[in-house]
């Protein structure tokens, strides 16, 4: 070798040393330079001419980093110097690593460009590593850098398998995803979104937006700006129609989450899914439930809106509205003689006639149970009306040949009338009077409610005048509607129902009088009633039986309002000696609706003195499932058009998942409305945990249910 090969090599030496000493000490790095040693022209060899790390300390250098790095696995494990210099290649690899060492440096040295290569190796730990080797040619000397990269493939394989799992899932769904950024361009769309783009494209690198209906594209962006300004990893939803590349309509329900300041994703992500299906079956589930299963008629549902649109047509055209309620008679024998499919037989077969007697127009509507009810429009007179109610009399009553029996069956009807405009439930309220008229004068005939008395009743000032005084008295009274356990049939709890013994009208439900209170601003002195003699029976109740029922009061839309609601009702049970943990305020789904975020607070303060909460009239409203994480419930009361429809497959569904859920929340489960042992033992097998209806008894008096628990 020349001199000025020499100075070139020495040269390079002295700078690689200058380097590597700058080098920081880190475990999982070793660099060496090394220069081949030569016979006969040839390199035979590589000589160790400096490392990372202290020079001075070569030998425990060298063996500290190789057993770190490189460790016995790979045959290099010399831990001094040999014969006081730096060791050879040769000198320090075992001998069945030897050949295949030597021939990987001579091969990266006469290749003369850097080279590269995994190596695996057990540490000193028994663990094993992946070591990246790279060799560098510098002039005459070789410079080697073992990286210990084991982490960072560990990372990478992680991503890798991640990245694939995601492309599998989503490459292959038929559901839609796309990433838009902050200037509203999709950067990635799924290819599922090929259906809905006329040329069968994706939509990645377009400007957002969605083939969606022309009365829904507004949607989209209302989406997108909703997710924009919402919380990072927020999630906002919609639901719209969206146009196939086919021209077919599609409901899609999109949810999008703001993954802006997420590394690497940096936009708003839209997943959608066809719920094409899913909104079909809504819309048919919407319609079954204004349809009664077992007759065939429209339901309480129905007549509900029925009866609002006809007092509405009757205001414009001044004609009467003339209602019919219609009960069976003693049907209660019928199914306990000859069990209930011989009464729902009974049933249909009765609303079939009911059908035919009719005059075009009319309409006929069960309401549950054996109770039905007509609505008659465009009466010529109010004196028709009885006039309908005497045929549907004739009609229905009579012989019904049941399967292997005939039986005599009777109806009593209650007729009210009305001139709209007017309220709905004051005008069934008032057939429902004239219905139990009818049962009292004998049963089988038709009662024609008075109409003197429907217009005191119907007089607001009236009313509140005679509201007034109902207290001092005493006119106001709390009937008991029990509720009954399922497991054992124990009655457990009872409700309070208030009447009113009014001098002229006789007793009174609360639809007949609440709307008057509310306008009068009489309810916090009724509220306030109700509250004492719901607490001080409950107080008598400890006293007089073993097993006290638990005791449910329901409160009004200005109580939920009241900040000093808890302060109220300690005081009270304070005052009767009773413990807080024995009442249960329920609360309706239509208050909640209303106001949720204001009303939670407060449900909250009452809950966690120890009052018990139930959600009344679930399902009535518009209350979705997850509103009952929010609620901090005790037992939620299935609306009574739930037990009604009892018997249709879509509705047993519907019952079926909530009284599934509820448990899982820690929520106890009671069905209103139940009148039939059919609807009982459904209930039981669909594990509804409690239930009250007219089948286990029909609201009553607290003497009356206190001698029913005394004797059971």
């Amino acid at each position: 070798m020349g001199a000025g090969a020499g100075a070139g090599v020495v040269g390079a030496e002295v700078v690689l040393e200058a380097l590597l000493k700058g080098l920081d000490v880190d475990a999982r790095v070793l660099a060496m330079v090394m220069r081949p040693v030569m016979e006969s022209r040839e390199a035979v060899d590589f000589e160790l001419l400096t490392m990372s790390g202290d020079g001075s300390a070569a030998g425990a250098a060298w063996g500290a980093a190789s057993q770190a790095v490189a460790g016995p696995g790979l045959g290099i494990t010399v831990e001094v110097l040999v014969e006081g210099r730096w060791p050879r290649l040769g000198e320090v690899t075992a001998p069945e690593q030897r050949e295949r060492w030597l021939a990987l440096h001579l091969a990266a040295f006469t290749a003369g460009q850097v080279v590269r290569r995994e190596e695996t190796s057990v540490d000193a730990r028994g663990q094993q590593r992946v070591l990246e080797v790279t060799w560098i040619r510098v002039q005459e000397l070789l410079v080697v850098v073992w990286a210990d990269v084991t982490d960072s493939r560990a990372v990478e394989e992680v991503r890798v398998i991640s990245e694939q799992r995601f492309r599998a899932l989503v490459e292959h769904s038929s559901d839609i995803t796309v990433v838009v950024n902050r200037e509203r361009m999709i950067t990635y769309a799924s290819p599922s979104t090929q259906r809905y783009t006329p040329d069968g494209n994706t939509l990645t690198g377009t400007p957002y937006g969605f083939p969606l209906h022309p009365e829904d594209e507004h949607l989209a962006q209302d989406l997108l700006d909703r997710a924009y300004e919402a919380a990072p990893e927020e999630v906002v939803h919609e639901r719209a129609r969206v146009i196939t590349g086919e021209g077919e309509t599609r409901w899609i329900e999109a949810q999008a989450t703001n993954h802006l300041h997420t590394p690497g994703v940096v936009g708003v992500v839209i997943n959608c899914r066809d719920v094409t299906e899913e909104q079909h079956a809504r819309e048919r589930l919407a319609r079954e439930a204004m349809r009664d299963p077992l007759t065939g008629l429209p339901n309480r549902r129905y007549f509900a809106e029925a009866l609002r649109h006809a007092l509405a047509r009757s205001a414009r055209s001044g004609l009467p509205v003339a209602l019919l309620l219609l009960d069976v008679d003693h049907f209660k024998d019928v199914n306990d003689a000859h069990g209930h499919p011989a009464g729902d037989q009974l049933l249909t077969s009765l609303a079939q006639r009911l059908q035919v007697a009719l005059r075009p127009g009319d309409t006929v509507c069960r309401l549950g149970g054996d109770e039905f009810v007509v609505l008659a429009e465009e009466l010529r007179h109010l004196e028709e009306a009885l006039l309908v109610g005497e045929r549907v009399e004739a009609a229905v009553a009579g012989t019904y040949a049941l399967a292997a029996v005939e039986v005599q069956v009777g109806v009593s009807i209650g007729v009210s009338t009305m001139i709209g405009p007017g309220d709905p439930d004051a005008l069934l309220s008032t057939a429902d009077h004239a219905l139990y008229e009818a049962k009292r004068r004998g049963r089988g005939r038709v009662e024609v409610f008075q109409p003197h008395l429907r217009e005191h009743l119907l007089h607001p000032l009236s009313l509140q005048r005679d509201l007034r005084y109902a207290t001092s008295r005493e006119e106001l009274e709390l009937y008991w509607q029990p509720i009954v356990r399922t497991s054992d049939g124990a009655v457990t709890g009872a409700e309070a129902l208030l009447r009113w013994h009014h001098p002229q009208l006789g007793l009174l439900a609360p639809e007949a009088f609440i709307p008057a209170a509310e306008d009068a601003g009489l309810m916090p002195g009724i509220c306030e009633w109700v509250l004492h003699h719901a607490t001080a029976q409950s107080a008598r109740w400890a006293q007089e039986l073993a097993d006290a029922p638990q005791v449910f009061i329901n409160v009004d839309r200005h109580q939920m309002h009241n900040a000093g609601l808890l302060r109220e009702v300690t005081a009270i049970a304070t005052t009767h000696h009773v413990e807080i943990d024995h009442l249960t305020l329920e609360v309706s789904e239509r208050i909640l609706t209303e106001d949720l975020p204001r009303i939670r607070p407060q449900l909250q303060r009452l809950r966690e003195s120890g009052l018990r909460l139930a959600l009344d009239d679930f399902g009535a409203g518009n209350t979705a499932l997850t509103w009952l994480q929010q609620m901090p419930m005790d037992v939620l009361k299935l609306d009574r058009v739930f037990t009604a429809t009892l018997g249709d497959p879509a509705s047993d569904a519907i019952v079926e998942a909530v009284l599934h859920l509820a448990p899982k929340l820690g929520i106890a489960t009671l069905a209103e409305g139940v009148e039939t042992a059919q609807q009982l033992n459904t209930l039981i097998d669909l594990g509804c945990d409690y239930t009250q209806g007219f089948h286990h008894a029909r609201p009553q008096p607290a003497q009356q249910l206190t001698t029913a628990l005394l004797v059971t």
